[in-house]
């Protein structure tokens, strides 16, 4: 497939799945949210996440030059922490060997990476220009359609290999058929075929629904086998929709509901207020989590502890509790900035808590960590089929 060809497509279909409008912070009550802390005080202490998540901050010489850090700074130190964790997962490994040479790597089979809400590419471009990497087909999907002359393809195509394409597609992530980019080549010969991924998917800005739906796109992908691996930086939690919400599942098991959830999207705003520096120190709870601890957390059994969690809280609803002490009047006006961010961290994180819970269910070895330093928006769902 020549990289002349297929530059450009709009998809056909139904455009404004996944689309919200987010809820004010108005629209919730102090009640509301006491009540939802109430529960979050509960699950905090089996959930070793909502305290703090591992920090994989990992960066390459090979993604970028001294001149770009410089000059870009955080979003270049980014994007190559997320191509690190792909390439810590197997997901750019040529066959098994982690050193492979330059003729190994031309006759590996082509991989094709996805960039789910592509914006202008840069993510991609990255990948490209990244050394060591086998021949790259990229499919970039964004719902908007961006400028020719503010997108990162052009540059893209004039940099590809002959046989190298580079593919934009306008349209909406749950309309994109990614089975036909998850299929093995057939050779035809009874010889053994090497083991890289030939798909991966990954993105920097997966937001709100967006995320929900790529994680369903995953899902489709049949034998599950052949699901890809993937890197999925989360944000914009606040515009989730609890009919798309790809945790919805692990959310009701852990006895949180609807309710609960329309309340913590909202409240998640106020992560906002934590502000934003060279460097984030997001704790979202001031009790110290021992070093011990935070090196457990990087690959549990996400499903086993949200079972845990969620029969605690069980326990806690059976007993009676007196509605909240405080009226929402004066909740409102005593419930601190501080409070507020640390609220809308701990939300972020259970939110992506259960969607990686339900990424185990589709059989992927899950991990939730810290991927950089540099944004309050550092998290990152990783993975790759078990």
């Amino acid at each position: 497939m020549s990289h002349n060809h297929n530059h450009h497509h709009q998809q056909k279909g139904v455009l404004g799945l996944g689309k919200s409008a987010p809820r004010r912070i108005h629209e919730i009550t102090g009640s509301q949210v006491q009540s939802l802390l109430a529960k979050l005080q509960v699950l905090y202490h089996h959930l070793p996440h909502l305290a703090n998540l591992p920090l994989q901050e990992l960066t390459s010489s090979e993604d970028y030059t001294a001149g770009e850090v410089l000059g870009g700074g955080k979003h270049v130190l980014q994007e190559s922490s997320i191509l690190c964790h792909l390439r810590r997962v197997g997901a750019l490994d040529v066959a098994d060997d982690p050193d492979p040479d330059p003729d190994a790597i031309s006759a590996a089979t082509p991989l094709t990476a996805i960039e789910f809400g592509a914006g202008t590419g840069r993510l991609s471009e990255r990948l490209q220009r990244s050394s060591r990497h086998r021949p790259t087909n990229h499919v970039l999907i964004d719902r908007q359609d961006f400028s020719p002359s503010q997108c990162r393809d052009g540059a893209m195509r004039n940099r590809a290999n002959d046989g190298e394409s580079i593919l934009r597609i306008v349209g909406d992530i749950a309309e994109f058929d990614i089975s036909k980019y998850c299929r093995r080549p057939d050779t035809g010969t009874n010889e053994r075929r090497d083991t890289c991924a030939v798909c991966l998917c990954m993105s920097k800005h997966l937001c709100g629904p967006a995320c929900d739906l790529a994680i369903a796109t995953l899902g489709r992908v049949a034998p599950p086998s052949q699901r890809p691996p993937f890197a999925f930086a989360t944000c914009c939690h606040y515009l989730c929709t609890w009919d798309s919400f790809a945790g919805r599942d692990y959310w009701v098991r852990l006895g949180l509901t609807e309710e609960d959830f329309e309340v913590a999207i909202t409240a998640s705003q106020w992560y906002s207020l934590k502000g934003t520096s060279n460097h984030i120190d997001d704790s979202c709870v001031e009790e110290d989590v021992s070093a011990s601890v935070i090196g457990s957390l990087s690959r549990p059994d996400i499903q086993l502890t949200l079972g845990k969690a969620g029969a605690a809280l069980e326990e806690y609803a059976s007993q009676e509790h007196s509605p909240p002490s405080i009226s929402s009047e004066d909740f409102e006006l005593t419930f601190s900035r501080g409070e507020k961010a640390k609220l809308g961290c701990t939300i972020k994180r259970l939110l992506d808590l259960t969607r990686a819970a339900k990424l185990q269910e589709l059989g992927y070895d899950t991990e939730l960590v810290k991927y950089t330093t540099w944004s309050i928006e550092n998290r990152l769902l990783v993975g790759r089929v078990a």
